[in-house]
């Protein structure tokens, strides 16, 4: 029905129509004009033709506008404007209660169609997982969120909360979590190729530098050849001692830490993890901490964490976190896993890149960049 001819029953509250429109200016003008002053914006977004028409035509802003109760506070149309230059290059903002499916020619004529609610919830649950799963989210940590207790109440809400409360899901489980505290003997342990040495070097540089500490480094071979050239020269320049045998340590103290750097350890063979662990007992060595590759399979990630199950592992350090897109791989592992998250490593610069606020780490990579910048500016709810 078109507005102009039947104002009286098509402007009841809650109801959403759609505008196109050449400029914001002629979207505030529309608005006035036909909705009145209680009209809400919801979404502004850019649309171009189809076919070989987006080719010669200009593109055309897309406008999505409620008219709220007498009661509520309404949204000045002024703001349509506003958010216009919020998105730079007019970038799509996402309807926040698409309860209506509405259609509009481009003489700017609104019509309304109804649309029950079940329709609206059911339209927002798929567009909210869509948008997540284009974005690049683990489907994995995607159904495991839709079985949270309060999915429901979640997925309903606009776009913008959605990220919000799953944000703040994802903090209360992680803060849940065992926690550990560390003593003054830590062994690192892995697979090749995780970047044990490279995280012992920022461990050190750590202790040295922040915590005004003077650690000690026991080089553990363990019938697996473990070459210490480059870790000889870190420990020269940073001035801290490279044992090789353990009979020659100084005690241990919290003002200086013993670390244990073991060679690599072959996930298809249980036995050298095994001997690992006879070494870490006959050392009273209790800090145990597993170096995972962020960047690594899933699969193999948690065959690592079975492994090191095998010595008694206390803790987990993320390394090449630089390396993954996002965090929503990890998000499954971590919150299965028993062992106390201890740092976030990127890179390889030796005395940088590193992290011990996994949280806020594993946070603000959770959503990809774009979505997640988004969802709290464009992707907002207009209140």
């Amino acid at each position: 029905m078109n507005l102009s001819n039947e104002k009286d029953v098509s402007l009841q509250s809650g109801k959403k129509f759609r505008l196109v429109v050449k400029s914001a200016e002629e979207a505030v003008r529309v608005i006035r004009d036909k909705l009145g002053e209680r009209a809400k914006v919801l979404s502004v977004r850019q649309v171009g033709g189809e076919g070989l028409k987006r080719f010669i035509s200009s593109p055309k802003l897309e406008v999505i506008a409620e008219v709220v109760p007498e009661n509520m506070e309404n949204t000045p149309v002024e703001e349509v404007e506003q958010r216009v230059d919020a998105v730079g290059q007019l970038e799509p903002i996402i309807a926040t209660d698409s309860t209506a499916s509405v259609d509009i020619n481009e003489n700017v004529d609104i019509v309304l169609e109804q649309s029950s609610n079940d329709k609206s919830k059911d339209f927002n649950h798929q567009e909210v997982s869509k948008i997540l799963t284009k974005a690049g989210f683990d489907t994995i940590l995607l159904d495991e969120i839709k079985s949270w207790t309060n999915w429901n109440k979640i997925k309903d809400l606009p776009l913008s909360d959605v990220l919000k409360q799953v944000t703040v899901e994802l903090s209360d489980r992680f803060r849940a979590l065992n926690s550990i505290p560390t003593s003054n003997k830590v062994a690192l342990i892995g697979p090749p190729g995780v970047g044990k040495t490279t995280t012992l070097c920022k461990f050190i540089a750590h202790e040295v530098f922040m915590n005004k500490k003077v650690p000690s480094i026991l080089k553990v071979e363990n019938g697996i050849p473990n070459p210490d050239d480059a870790l000889r020269v870190f420990c020269d320049v940073v001035g801290v001692t490279l044992h090789r045998e353990s009979n020659s340590l100084p005690e241990p103290s919290d003002v200086n830490p013993l670390y244990l750097d073991f060679p690599g350890l072959s996930l298809l063979d249980l036995d050298d993890w095994g001997q690992a662990k006879e070494t870490l007992d006959n050392l009273d060595v209790d800090t145990r901490v597993l170096i995972l590759n962020s960047a690594y399979d899933r699969d193999v990630a948690f065959k690592a964490m079975r492994a090191a199950r095998q010595l008694g592992a206390t803790h987990l350090a993320l390394t090449h976190f630089d390396e993954i897109s996002n965090s929503t791989k990890l998000w499954p592992i971590i919150l299965k896993t028993d062992l106390s998250l201890l740092c976030v490593c990127h890179g390889q610069n030796v005395t940088g890149d590193f992290s011990t606020n996994v949280l806020n780490q594993l946070i603000s990579k959770t959503f990809p960049e774009e979505l997640y910048s988004k969802g709290f500016s464009t992707y907002r709810r207009v209140n």
